[in-house]
């Protein structure tokens, strides 16, 4: 069963002053080179979806599979859908999506998902302390239905009301925290958002580290992505 993780990071992310999947998670690694790594470890094939600051994205990630909607300012469902057909033709039987300002969720997580999807429904995510979360991980057949699903709708959210979605209970807070401001950001890592080092000078010393399982949790939907 071949998984494909689908990192959205196409959007402009005015507030941080940077594009998302270029700030510093940790490590050094920008927030779209920790998820890769994270999916990497449960087995994931990775497709980053890039649209706004398209080619520094790019010069940053040269490892990643990357594709870019060029229409990313039309709505956030354009980025999922490009992904999709990325995920689809790339023989994908199970599709996880997932936002790039996310960065802190664990590859066990991700494991006990993918093996918690069964054939009884179209797809699962987690839900944290009755908070839904992400990745939203969705079968092959879900995946191709979401899409070609033309209902007027702007936003994965949205979209994904028409299918069954089962929510897990788990213990990682990373599925539900988004680092969406500049202020979230500070509180978690005593900094203000940096972009990554590039790859050449990427060093192994992490700072600012991980945040901690008692970071502060948000449920919010899926954020400028």
């Amino acid at each position: 069963m071949k998984a494909v993780a689908i990192i959205l990071a196409a959007g402009e992310a005015r507030r941080m002053g940077y594009p998302k999947a270029l700030i510093e998670h940790e490590g050094g690694k920008s927030f779209l080179q920790s998820l890769a790594s994270t999916f990497g470890k449960a087995g994931c094939s990775v497709i980053g979806v890039i649209g706004k600051d398209a080619e520094a994205v790019r010069d940053q990630h040269p490892t990643i599979h990357l594709v870019e909607n060029e229409r990313w300012q039309d709505s956030q469902l354009g980025s999922v859908k490009a992904g999709l057909e990325a995920a689809v033709e790339d023989g994908a039987d199970v599709v996880l999506i997932h936002p790039v300002d996310m960065p802190a969720l664990r590859a066990t997580t991700l494991k006990s998902l993918i093996k918690a999807l069964g054939d009884s429904v179209e797809g699962i995510r987690p839900e944290f302390e009755g908070a839904p979360g992400y990745p939203v991980i969705l079968s092959r057949g879900a995946a191709e239905r979401l899409r070609e699903k033309d209902s007027g709708e702007t936003l994965l959210e949205g979209a994904l009301k028409g299918l069954q979605v089962r929510r897990i209970p788990v213990k990682d807070p990373g599925v539900v925290v988004n680092i969406n401001t500049p202020e979230t950001y500070e509180r978690l890592f005593g900094s203000a958002p940096r972009p990554a080092p590039p790859p050449k000078r990427r060093g192994k010393k992490a700072e600012p580290t991980a945040a901690p399982a008692s970071m502060e949790a948000s449920s919010e939907g899926l954020p400028g992505t």
